[in-house]
Order: C-alpha cells, then sequence, then structure tokens
C-alpha cells in the first residue's frame, strides 16, 4: 500500500491540489476561509464556554484553538473520507490507478488546511503572551500519528461505505457527539476523575492533550498517552489494510 502511494505520488499530488483549488473556487476570498472558518468558530466558542460558562481558563482563545485546529482536521478528513471511494468511483476499476490514492487526499489536504492555521494559532499566543517553546519541535511527531490514525479509520470506513452507504451519516452523527466528548472546550481537569479514563476510548483524545501542551502549556506531550495513540493507529492499520485489500476488488462493481 505504502509502495503504490509512493508510486502514484505525482497524482496524489494533483488530487490534493485539485481538491484545495476547487475548495475555494468562486468564492471572494478564496484560502482566506482557512483562517476564518476557524476563527470565527474560536470566537462563538470562547463567547459561549469563557464568558457565558466561564471556564476558568486564563488566555482561553488558545487553548481552545490548539485542541480545535486539530480536531478540524481530524472530523473532516473521516466526514470527506468516508465517501471517498464512492465518490471517486470514475478513478475505480482502472488498472492505472491505486485505490488507496483517493483514502490518502482527504487526509492530505485537510492536513494542509491545518498546516496553514498554525500561524493563526502562533500570533494569537504571541498576542496573549503565552509562550511556544521548543516542545514545538515534537508537532510533526504528533501530526504524524494522527495521519496515521486517520488513515487507519478511513481504509475500514471507505471500504465499508461502499457497501453500507448508511455509514456515511452514522459518522456525522458519531463526529458530532465526539466533537463535545473531547476535551476540548474544557481541561482535562475539569471531568470527574473515574470518567476520564473513557474518554480515551477516543484515540483522538491524547493527541488533543498534545497538541494544547504544546501551544498552551508549552510543555512536551505525555509520553505515554501518546505511545497509547501510536499504538491504537498502528492497530487501525493494519485492521484498516487488510480490510481495504479484501474488498477492493469489489469496488468497481458497488460504487
Amino acid at each position: 500500500m505504502v509502495q503504490s502511494v509512493y508510486r502514484y505520488r505525482w497524482l496524489l499530488y494533483e488530487l490534493t491540489l485539485r481538491d484545495l483549488t476547487l475548495r475555494y473556487r468562486g468564492s471572494a476570498l478564496g484560502f482566506a476561509w482557512t483562517f476564518l472558518n476557524p476563527l470565527l468558530a474560536m470566537l462563538v466558542y470562547t463567547l459561549v464556554f469563557s464568558v457565558y460558562l466561564r471556564i476558568p481558563i486564563p488566555h482561553y482563545a488558545v487553548f481552545l484553538i490548539s485542541g480545535l485546529l486539530p480536531w478540524l482536521w481530524f472530523s473532516s478528513s473521516l466526514t470527506i473520507g468516508t465517501s471517498a471511494i464512492v465518490d471517486g468511483r470514475s478513478y475505480v476499476g482502472s488498472s492505472m490507478f491505486a485505490p488507496v490514492i483517493l483514502v490518502v487526499v482527504p487526509i492530505l489536504t485537510n492536513g494542509v488546511n491545518y498546516l496553514l492555521s498554525v500561524p493563526l494559532l502562533l500570533a494569537l499566543a504571541a498576542y496573549f503572551g503565552v509562550p511556544i517553546g521548543w516542545p514545538i519541535l515534537v508537532l510533526p511527531v504528533l501530526m504524524g500519528i494522527q495521519i496515521l490514525l486517520t488513515l487507519g479509520f478511513l481504509l475500514i470506513l471507505s471500504s465499508l461505505n461502499v457497501f453500507y452507504r448508511d455509514l456515511q451519516q452514522l459518522m456525522m452523527t458519531l463526529i458530532g457527539m465526539a466533537f463535545y466528548l473531547a476535551p476540548i472546550f474544557y481541561p482535562l481537569t475539569q471531568v470527574p476523575e473515574r470518567y476520564r479514563p473513557f474518554l480515551f476510548i477516543d484515540p483522538i483524545v491524547p493527541l488533543i492533550l498534545g497538541y494544547q501542551n504544546i501551544f498552551f502549556y508549552n510543555r512536551l506531550p505525555n509520553a505515554l498517552e501518546v505511545s497509547y495513540a501510536l499504538v491504537v493507529a498502528l492497530a487501525l492499520c493494519f485492521i484498516g489494510r487488510r480490510v481495504f485489500n479484501r474488498y477492493k476488488d469489489a469496488f468497481a462493481d458497488y460504487a
């Protein structure tokens, strides 16, 4: 599968560039929406949780967006990628095309959007006087694990969605639920201690905590939590590869 991605890397580049271009085609602000979408969301959530509900976190906007940006990358990739095989049915079945490319494209597209949004986070941190030090060097590690984690999920979800189209609708509901259960709006300390282990059922949670440690607390992510996310990501990639390879020959008939 890695060989297929490398072999068709030129096509992966072209499809990713096409998705980035089409996403903002016809809009007056173009790529500025990459910054505006998370900024507007941050303003609303900051008003609700910091002013109305008064969550006791100084510089709450920085705390919020440090966890919100990677969540948007993860959730958008899952939402779009679940239907990647069905949406790319015109490519499936061609001997000159590897279907796994369709699964990787939404991860990279939304990953580029995340990288383009990081300067907004750094600017907010500078504005509020939140120090960002050398722990930011660990950022590529978290991003790499997140790519593996998302890929593992999508190899399974995109394969099953070819045969069970309700899965796409179910995923949108589950992602919406997970959004409020993840410690994005509130610190982990707000959760009663006996319930905290249940949050880690969602493997994106330790990564969100890691991003918050880097950009808000200026400290290294918890090694145990990151290791847990890595193990889950590798396990999902292993299972996803088997599921994808088992059903890929039938994609052309059912997509």
